[in-house]
């Protein structure tokens, strides 16, 4: 349902009971002070996220509240969070596995998912080059061994036989990354402050032309 807000006190409050009963159910409580501004983007970040397709890239210095209200907005919606955890040796296996994890959960699992990804957490440049490509097309290239896709085939198999569509490897991979596409909303929080967020933006155009910024 999308409704206008007719009265501010009303989502003030359901903001705030929204953050309440997210820090009583989470290990992780966010004390959060909500003032009008940090509401509004909740509402926008919820909204983007219930979108099919919607994807956002939050554009502020650390510690505005970025990844906060992003949490906020998901549990709101009802959405499972996934972040990556960087440790001191993670590196590209580490990544690929980390975007494998999540392809498979919603392309074969079929669940909505957020993908909240930090400009922090940028090891290397090619994190940035899959994230464009899953934003652009909803697949990495090259990313599956055979027995896994193989994995993906099995699954794909009686869905596409329920809706009456040949079960051909093509028609089974791209029902697979039509449902990834559908169910993965990408969040990537992004610092607007020196040379890196321009060239960024410049090197990987989905940034922007898949992104609500």
């Amino acid at each position: 349902v999308y409704e206008e807000i007719g009265d501010l006190a009303v989502l003030r409050k359901l903001v705030d009971d929204s953050l309440e009963e997210h820090d009583s159910e989470s290990k992780q409580p966010m004390r959060l002070v909500l003032f009008m501004d940090a509401i509004e983007h909740v509402a926008r970040i919820n909204r983007i996220l219930r979108l099919p397709l919607g994807n956002a890239l939050l554009c502020g210095v650390g510690g505005s509240g970025r990844k906060s209200l992003c949490r906020l907005a998901c549990y709101m919606a009802d959405y499972r969070q996934f972040m990556i955890e960087i440790a001191k040796n993670y590196g590209m296996v580490e990544w690929r596995e980390d975007i494998k994890s999540v392809l498979r959960d919603t392309g074969l699992k079929n669940e909505p998912l957020v993908f909240v990804f930090d400009d922090t957490q940028i090891v290397t440049e090619t994190f940035l080059e899959d994230i464009n490509n899953l934003l652009n097309s909803g697949e990495v290239p090259n990313i599956w061994k055979d027995d896994e896709v193989g994995e993906i085939y099995t699954a794909m198999t009686p869905v596409l036989q329920q809706q009456g569509v040949n079960a051909s490897k093509l028609n089974m991979m791209s029902e697979f990354i039509r449902r990834c596409k559908n169910n993965l909303h990408l969040v990537v929080c992004m610092s607007p402050i020196g040379d890196d967020f321009v060239t960024r933006l410049r090197k990987f155009p989905s940034l922007v032309n898949c992104c609500t910024i």
